[in-house]
């Protein structure tokens, strides 16, 4: 879900980042290394103004 809204918006992979907080970790996360957290899926919600239950599985 969070590469298909990060496709759909005028958004870039270093805004993710930054969401986040490294490069490492959203790369672990896009290739499913590494579940999204609640929190992380909180800031994603906000960042992306969605429901940040989109992010959980």
């Amino acid at each position: 879900m969070l590469l298909f809204i990060l496709e759909e918006s005028e958004r870039s992979r270093d805004d993710l980042v930054a969401v986040l907080g490294t490069e490492d970790l959203l790369d672990n996360i896009l290739n499913g290394q590494e579940k999204i957290t609640t929190e992380q899926a909180r800031k994603l919600g906000e960042f992306f103004h969605v429901e940040s239950s989109l992010f959980m599985e």
